[in-house]
């Protein structure tokens, strides 16, 4: 019979190998502190977390980039995707000060990443690569602000989308943007690159973009997609015409 720290720890790393997510978390607090008080554990808290991280020998500055949902993260992701989608949209934050505090600023962006790379299915909105870590702890596919956080951008799916890695660079620098129907429009600053740019070996990364027609890869649910006043403001003042 394994002592309890044993059964401790194997649940903290079980806990961190799925992200922290037992379906049934989501239901109340009630479910989260029954389970916390029975077995003396934090880990469906933030603080449960940096130790299971300890226990795994994973640094914690990476929790930040991880896909863990702990109580305090599912409670950002839960408002986010139930955020009725507005008729009219500011996509600042207003009220966001500069100086705020950093434990605050970090769930928030930590749940914006979580719930905009879940109504996109961990899929890149502009290539539809899907793929996860071998060990299952991390997506490639990121969330990618359409205004910048820097520019007070909200941290709300409206103003997210999904894209990999690459397409989120191009995308912040302004090699594309979207139209208000949701397809792709490249930069003309294009064909002033030499012909070897922008390629991986023969395949073209940004040009090939222009081959689709069709709109982007978008969420199930209308209710998710990216909202045109942030579309506009990126073409704008982000991407090269």
């Amino acid at each position: 019979m394994p002592i309890r720290g044993e059964v401790r720890q194997a649940l903290l790393r079980t806990l961190l190998k799925h992200g922290g997510v037992v379906k049934e978390f989501a239901a109340g607090q009630q479910v989260v502190e029954e389970i916390a008080d029975q077995f003396q554990l934090t880990e469906v808290t933030e603080k449960g977390f940096d130790q299971a991280l300890r226990i795994s020998r994973i640094p914690a500055a990476e929790k930040n980039f991880l896909p863990i949902k702990s109580f305090e993260v599912q409670k950002v992701v839960k408002k986010l995707v139930e955020t009725q989608r507005p008729t009219i949209y500011e996509p600042f934050d207003t009220s966001r000060k500069r100086i705020r505090k950093l434990r605050e600023t970090t769930l928030r962006l930590r749940g914006f990443r979580q719930a905009v790379i879940e109504v996109y299915g961990y899929r890149c909105a502009a290539c539809g690569l899907k793929i996860n870590s071998p060990d299952s702890l991390c997506w490639e596919v990121e969330a990618a602000h359409i205004v910048p956080h820097a520019s007070f951008g909200k941290d709300d799916i409206f103003n997210g989308i999904a894209l990999c890695r690459f397409h989120h660079w191009t995308f912040d620098v302004g090699w594309f943007a979207l139209l208000d129907d949701y397809t792709i429009c490249l930069s003309p600053k294009l064909s002033r690159l030499p012909a070897d740019f922008g390629r991986a070996g023969r395949y073209e990364l940004i040009r090939s973009l222009a081959r689709r027609s069709s709109q982007i890869r978008l969420p199930t649910g209308r209710q998710f997609y990216p909202h045109e006043n942030s579309l506009r403001w990126h073409r704008e003042f982000v991407f090269h015409r």
